[in-house]
């Protein structure tokens, strides 16, 4: 295909000759030597030849001012974690921080899953309180002996009796027995 042909791929478009490219008059090409060229895309260039292009300094920039330090108090701190909370994509969550003894510690959660949230923010007191009772045994210590009663559903019970190997025939006591153990009732 000849030079500067029109025929071929459209795709590819016309080839162009040096000089219907006409590139000496544009501020941003140097001529280094015949038919070589130096182009910049936004720089100024030296028009003596055999130079290479500099490019111009960029102009300090204005000093930003410094933020201001906001005065954290107890309202906007709170307001600040709702916001947080709220802005997640979850349903339910929680973020708590507790003090244990001297110790303080956090814990947050969010979650589209009700229970997991309720479970992991029990678990999670329990093993604050004591490392070396079993959460299951700390969990039923502090429901037994706080003031809220626990209402479980019929369905507990009667699974409950069920592992147990009881008819209709044994009493309360033989089920009291039956559950009696050394590491407590697991519901």
């Amino acid at each position: 295909m000849a030079q500067g042909s029109d025929d071929g791929n459209p795709e590819d478009g016309k080839i162009l000759s040096p000089e219907e490219l006409d590139i000496a008059d544009d501020e941003h090409v140097t001529q280094i030597d015949e038919s070589r060229y130096v182009v910049s895309s936004d720089v100024r260039t030296d028009d003596s030849p055999g130079t290479q292009a500099t490019p111009t300094p960029d102009p300090e920039p204005e000093p930003k001012p410094e933020p201001e330090t906001p005065e954290f108090t107890d309202a906007n701190v709170h307001e600040w974690l709702a916001t947080q909370m709220d802005e997640s994509n979850a349903r339910y969550g929680f973020d708590v921080t507790a003090k244990f003894d001297g110790g303080v510690d956090q814990q947050k959660l969010v979650s589209n899953d009700i229970v997991t949230v309720f479970e992991s923010l029990l678990l999670w007191y329990a093993r604050q309180l004591d490392g070396s009772t079993p959460v299951e045994e700390v969990l039923g210590i502090l429901l037994s002996q706080s003031n809220v009663p626990v209402r479980y559903p019929s369905s507990t019970v009667q699974d409950l009796v069920k592992s147990t190997n009881l008819g209709p025939d044994d009493t309360i006591a033989d089920l009291i027995e039956a559950v009696d153990d050394e590491d407590g009732l697991e519901l």
